[in-house]
């Protein structure tokens, strides 16, 4: 079958020789947010890509960047200084708290328990903090035995974390037990080093994991199904579309494609001999997961001037509302895609024969 294409609509560029680790779209898709190397979050205008607002305070690269789930004016962040923050953007001064995790870095923020708390991963410890009276209100230290590098708080449930760790564990905590050991309801073992993972589909009851190694697993995350590996996609550095000769393919984020029920990988190409690189979607499908789209310039004469796509890795990605894919990366780029034939949401909505319906990153968006 012939693949897809999503095709380049937009660039910027955040700063040279920046790195943007993570993109963060807004519960009504009114605002992007990109966590940055040079200490400070940026504020992009999701329609045009234009910086709106830069929020300094950090220390050191910010590490994550998350909205919460029900507000859209405000935000999270976590940083290399050891320390996480609260912005909100209403405010002239935006910053509303800072809290000191007394550790080298925080690697991973997430807000939920509707608003309420913010959770941190930092070290082997997951901390939760209480976002109105800025005080902490527990640490997890039992729970993992190495570095934790995600933290989610679920957006249906929002009371449950879940936290992947180094130690190849992926954790279910209910925030509402104040102790430990109570508040863990389950474990699924990865097997892997867990570097990052997703909640899609509907009511968010899959759980794509990403190793440090690129491998890929689906889990359940429903009362029935909780830790039943649905799938698993273990070659994506080898992958022939990917690999290349002296760099190997990886694995950027995971999708959910609402027609088809089924969950879409974005990985990249390693650097070839003119320092290109190439993005493309796979279908997770037993036993190999097959490509389905690839990401590709304007064709010649058509669309903006100047639009290159990425020359470094991608770290982040997200799907807003309408169906265009986000990208940003070490290049210090963000890129907006859309899908071939689709111009704007509302073409995106009726497009004869668009292939996708990838669903909104925010959870509830649209």
């Amino acid at each position: 079958a012939a693949l897809g294409c999503f095709r380049l609509k937009q660039q910027v560029l955040v700063g040279h020789d920046v790195y943007v680790y993570k993109v963060d779209c807004n519960c009504d898709a009114t605002a992007l947010a990109a966590a940055t190397s040079e200490n400070a979050v940026g504020l992009l205008d999701p329609a045009s890509l234009s910086m709106v607002r830069r929020l300094e305070g950090h220390g050191d690269g910010i590490e994550d960047v998350t909205f919460f789930q029900s507000s859209p004016f405000c935000l999270a962040s976590c940083s290399r200084d050891g320390s996480a923050r609260l912005w909100d953007l209403r405010a002239s001064e935006p910053c509303t708290r800072v809290f000191e995790l007394k550790t080298d870095e925080a690697f991973s923020c997430s807000v939920g328990r509707g608003d309420a708390a913010l959770a941190c991963g930092a070290a082997n410890k997951v901390h939760l903090f209480d976002v109105g009276q800025g005080k902490r209100l527990t640490v997890y230290k039992d729970t993992h035995t190495d570095t934790v590098n995600h933290v989610r708080f679920h957006p249906v449930d929002t009371s449950k974390l879940l936290s992947g760790s180094m130690d190849n564990l992926i954790a279910l905590l209910d925030t509402n037990e104040a102790k430990e050991d109570q508040a863990l309801l389950g474990i699924i073992p990865n097997e892997e080093c867990v570097q990052s993972f997703n909640l899609v589909g509907p009511d968010r009851n899959t759980l794509c994991s990403v190793s440090t190694t690129d491998q890929v697993r689906i889990w359940g995350l429903g009362e029935a199904d909780f830790g039943t590996r649905r799938a698993e996609f273990l070659g994506i550095r080898e992958n022939p579309l990917l690999a290349r000769e002296d760099s190997l393919g990886y694995v950027v984020s995971t999708f959910y494609d609402e027609p088809s029920s089924q969950v879409f990988l974005l990985a990249g190409s390693g650097e070839d001999s003119t320092g290109s690189r190439l993005l493309a979607l796979f279908r997770v499908a037993l036993p190999e997961a097959e490509p389905v789209a690839t990401f590709e310039l304007p064709v010649p004469g058509e669309g903006p001037l100047g639009l290159t796509g990425h020359s470094g890795l991608v770290r982040s990605a997200i799907c807003l509302p309408g169906g265009a894919v986000l990208t940003a990366g070490e290049d210090g780029h963000i890129c907006a895609w859309r899908e071939e034939g689709s111009s704007d949401a509302a073409a995106a909505a009726a497009a004869e024969g668009a292939a996708f319906g990838l669903e909104p990153t925010a959870f509830g968006a649209r």
